[in-house]
């Protein structure tokens, strides 16, 4: 595991926090591996709780598109660009506990897509949220695989065509956090949060994980038996 990437295990709760504060915890490919190792090693916690070393959460990818010019091929971009963040995003999906996410200062690119990844995103009043990628020439496809089913189709737009940040309470009307606190306040009201969160029992903490993660793709009447089936399994193992 790279020296960027730190997990800790605490009792029921995992942290996994990215340790490039110098450079914003700019995610390089390394850091990407090491951060899904990470979360397949907090497999048996029962909360995962991902953050970033520093004044800011994550600043977004260390990497530049290719140079005008450069004919890489696109197989080569997949592997390099592509492969790196679907394996990541695999991983946040193997996890069958509760992602929380605390975001502080600036969760840009691919800050912005763990927040809205995290089951739950606890924010500070003045942390930003910002897709810029229009203006490296890059379509952040990517990222909108992970915000177009978390966030209003047109506030996803907007986040993208105007490539600007916007604050935590707009974040949060557009679903993209969950609660934003003051920013002194933040630790404290995680710490709360996770405490509650331990006191219910665990195969009813993952059967709502399991049923969140699923349920929104189904028509209406599939999620009503899907819960209902959850449900009786979790009540008849008693």
């Amino acid at each position: 595991m790279t020296e960027f990437v730190e997990h800790r295990q605490q009792g029921a709760v995992s942290t996994v926090t990215l340790k490039r504060a110098d450079a914003g915890n700019r995610l390089t490919n390394a850091m990407a591996a090491a951060l899904g190792t990470a979360l397949d090693a907090s497999a048996q916690s029962r909360v995962i709780v991902l953050r970033g070393a520093g004044v800011d959460f994550c600043i977004g990818r260390d990497m530049q598109p290719p140079a005008p010019g450069a004919r890489v091929s696109a197989n080569e971009v997949l592997q390099t660009d592509a492969q790196p963040m679907l394996a990541l995003f695999d991983a946040l999906r193997r996890c069958r506990q509760p992602v929380v996410a605390v975001v502080q200062g600036k969760a840009w690119g691919i800050g912005t897509v763990f927040a809205a990844l995290a089951d739950v995103t606890y924010a500070a009043a003045d942390a930003t949220f910002r897709l810029g990628e229009l203006e490296r020439g890059i379509p952040p496809a990517i990222a909108l695989a992970a915000l177009i089913d978390r966030m209003p189709p047109k506030a996803v737009a907007h986040l993208v065509y105007s490539a600007e940040p916007i604050g935590a309470p707009a974040a949060l009307a557009a679903g993209l956090v969950s609660c934003v606190v003051e920013p002194a306040e933040l630790q404290g009201a995680v710490d709360r949060f996770i405490a509650r969160l331990l006191t219910f029992a665990p195969d009813t903490v993952l059967a709502v994980k399991q049923y969140l993660a699923t349920a929104p793709r189904f028509s209406e009447a599939q999620a009503a038996l899907y819960g209902s089936s959850l449900l009786a399994n979790v009540l008849s193992s008693r």
